[in-house]
Order: C-alpha cells, then structure tokens, then sequence
C-alpha cells in the first residue's frame, strides 16, 4: 500500500471500542452574560488547579506562539478561554490568536506555507494533508515531544488511520466528526411528511416537491454549493462505487462517466424540482447555511453539515430536531457517512519553540480545565477523558450524538482525505454550472471529467 496514503484502515477498531452517549446540552448563544460566565469558570479551574505550576514558570524566558485555526464565536470563545487558562499557568508564555471563518482558510493557509510565515500551531482538516505536505515538511513529527506530549488517551486506530502522512505524526484529531442531516421535522410534519419514510433520494426527491408545492417560501435542502460539491459528491459516489474518487496506487478516477452523470442528475433534481433554494438565494450563505434568514425563520427542512460545525446558535428548533438517516440509491455499495476528524492540530517544523508548542497541545488535549471549557465546540472529543467530561456534564447535544451514533453503525470506509484541490475544485465548479443551469448534464458531465482526468495525469 503506497505509504503516503491517509486511509480509515482503523475505523472498525474504533467503532467497536468508542461508546457515545446522547447526553442533554442547553446549546449556548454566545450572549454577553454567557461569555462572562464562561470566563469567570476558566479563570476559577486554573486558580484551584495551577497555581504551583505558574509560579514555577517565573523567570523562564519569554516566549511567543501563534495559533491558527477556524470556526464559530462559541469555538472561538472557548478556545480563547482556554489559551487564557495555558497562559496564567505559564506567564513566560504568550499564545497569539489567529482565527476567522472556514472560508479562504486553506488557501490563506497554503500561502503562509508557501511563503514560511505559517501559525506555530495550526489547525487543519484532514483532508488538507496531502495538498499541505505535498509542498514540503509543514509539519513537526509529534512523536518526537512525547515527552511534552501525552497521547495516550487517544484510540490509537483512529490516529493511526488519520493523524499520519509518511510514518509521521502530522497532527491530533480536535474530536470525532460525523456528517449529519440535521433536520426541522415540524417542517416535513407541515407538509403531511413523516421523517422515517425517507428513505431514498427519490424519497428525499419527493419530499422536497411535496413541501415546495404547499408553500411556496420553503424547501426541504438548505444546502450551498461548496458542500454539495465536495462532501455531497463524495457521498453520493462512494454509495454508488463504493470506493475512493481516487485510486491512490495507479492515480486514476474510480469511477466512469456514467457515474458521473447519476451524481449530477441527484444534484440537478435538487435545484429543478425545488428540492432546495435557487442557488442565486442560497448563494449569500455559502458554507454558512446556518445563517440563512430562511433556516432561522424555519422554512428550510434540513441541513448537511459536519457535527463540529453545529456549535452556539447554529440551531434553535431543539424540540424538532432529528439526524435524518442519509438517503440511499436502491443498489448502494455504502452509506455514504462520513466519519474522521473534527480538525486536527498540528505543529509547524518551523516553529521556534516546538517543545512549548507539544505542552500546550498537551493541556489543549489532556488537562481536565481545558475540557471543560472546550466542551463539543469542536464535535465530540476524541479523547476518552474529554468525552467523559462531556458526558458526565450534560456537555452533549443529544441530536449531534445520535448523527455520531449513526455514523458508528455504518460510516463509510473510504472517506476521500487524498482528493487533491484541484479534482475539489473541478466538481465544485462542475456543481455551480448545474446549479444555474449553465449547460446539459451530458455536457457538463463530460467536461469535469476530461478536466480531472488532465488534472491528474498532470499531478501524476
């Protein structure tokens, strides 16, 4: 098997030994009171846990860290409140924030690389390892601080199915992800649906027509372009070949042109039989749905997204809120489901201070302070430590648990983390022109084919 090659060899391992329990969780607002209180709890569990250990840090040299990453305010807060406990702990060190929304991010990123001037610590999805490592050693090896860095409280099939590139250790997942169809079923229940008869997508198909058709100002799929054409792509092809995009020995597409055309044609059905909102309306929201007037206003049925993403405020229908099973072709090979990491974390070769960089990553990881505060703002942890807190404290959404739970019971196998940027951005591209009805399917179909089939002879 080629080395370099990221794969979810580990992934029955780890659904056989990780237990998630749907636990209540009164999802936080990010309101003015909510952050004081969330401030005035991280400052009381480092004053009772490491005051000794600050004062041994005095007259240490001072040294500074940037930490970059993505999300929503409620990550953001809660990853502030916990560089804030590292630095009472530590006054020799200053942790620098660097964080913004999940558009532009890898490309900000990449250029960073590219120009040596990348975070010391950063945050990542998995499926950006190939493209990052491709241009070089971006990242330290983390086995070698395992002296600053415990990770023993990880399951080691799933790091060793995601946290490695080349027999290193690029990076530790942040928790574990699902995709997740989170669903208003008071929506569907409107339009005379019930949420377990669909079961197809040309149940889902159906079911979109049948709400649009009754009112005119809702569809089913809030959905936007960027998603639909990578994760909604890799879903629906991995039931249909069941299998990669891309086979990773001979670097060549794994699935045929008609396959193609039977993922667009899904796609195009969304957007022609008013399944989902017309992509000009959806297109001010793009990777984030959540903050569509017609999601808020509860006019749209469903949602795909990632469990980490469901963070704060993404949601306010708690009494309505179901994870919809995925819809399936009749003859799928797979579900579809996707379940990896949440992000993982990694530190950059270049860091200056990588002994620092491990410690920090190991009370981001490890120490039971940070874990009450981080709670599931980044999906459920994927430490055994982390989940306990979680669960023992009501941390858990139970709806992001059952779209876990799901994902445990049949994930896919073939989770698509070696696609290169430039396929994505084929197939993007490709959806785009379906969604704004910018040719034929047969044409379109076969142009994103000839162009990935270049792109990867070219890529080799």
């Amino acid at each position: 098997m080629n080395g370099r090659r990221l794969t979810a060899l580990g992934m029955a391992a780890l659904l056989a030994g990780m237990t998630v329990f749907a636990a209540g969780c009164e999802k936080g607002s990010g309101s003015e009171a909510e952050r004081a209180e969330l401030k005035e709890s991280s400052n009381e569990l480092v004053k009772s846990s490491g005051e000794t250990e600050a004062a041994d840090a005095e007259g240490q040299d001072d040294i500074t860290l940037r930490f970059m990453w993505w999300g929503s305010d409620a990550r953001h807060e809660a990853t502030l409140a916990v560089i804030e406990q590292y630095e009472q702990l530590h006054p020799n060190v200053k942790i620098e924030a660097e964080y913004g929304g999940y558009d532009g991010y890898f490309e900000k990123l990449t250029t960073q690389v590219s120009g040596g001037t990348a975070a010391d610590i950063v945050q990542f999805d998995a499926s950006m390892t190939r493209d990052l490592m491709a241009m070089g050693e971006v990242f330290a090896d983390l086995n070698d601080y395992s002296a600053q860095l415990d990770t023993s409280d990880f399951d080691q099939n799933f790091l060793k199915s995601f946290s490695y590139y080349d027999g290193r250790m690029v990076g530790l997942p942040t928790g574990v992800n699902a995709g997740i169809w989170l669903t208003d079923t008071s929506v569907l229940e409107a339009a005379g649906i019930k949420l377990e008869d669909i079961r197809t997508w040309d149940d889902f198909i159906s079911a979109g027509e049948t709400i649009h058709s009754k009112n005119e100002e809702q569809y089913l799929f809030n959905i936007d372009i960027t998603t639909l054409g990578k994760e909604g792509v890799y879903a629906l092809m991995a039931q249909i070949t069941g299998k990669e995009l891309i086979d990773q020995d001979t670097n060549k597409l794994n699935f045929a042109e008609e396959d193609l055309k039977k993922v667009f044609t899904v796609i195009n059905d969304f957007y022609d039989k008013n399944v989902a909102e017309p992509a000009a309306d959806s297109a001010p929201y793009d990777t984030q749905v959540n903050t569509n007037p017609k999601w808020i206003s509860h006019d749209l049925g469903c949602t795909y997204t990632a469990t980490s993403n469901v963070t704060g405020n993404y949601y306010d229908f708690q009494d309505s809120a179901a994870a919809m099973d995925i819809p399936q072709f009749a003859d799928a090979k797979e579900s579809g489901i996707l379940f990896r990491p949440a992000q993982l974390i990694g530190v950059a070769a270049n860091c200056r201070y990588p002994e620092e960089a491990a410690r920090f990553l190991d009370y981001f990881f490890n120490s039971d302070e940070a874990a009450a505060v981080l709670k599931d703002c980044r999906s459920i942890p994927a430490t055994a430590n982390g989940r306990k807190i979680c669960e023992d404290n009501g941390y858990l959404d139970p709806v992001l648990a059952e779209a876990v739970e799901k994902a445990q019971e049949s994930a896919t196998a073939n989770q698509n983390l070696s696609v290169p940027a430039e396929i994505i951005e084929i197939l993007q591209d490709a959806t785009e022109k379906i969604a704004y009805k910018q040719g034929s399917i047969d044409d379109i179909t076969e142009e994103a084919m000839g162009l990935m089939e270049e792109a990867l002879e070219r890529i080799g």
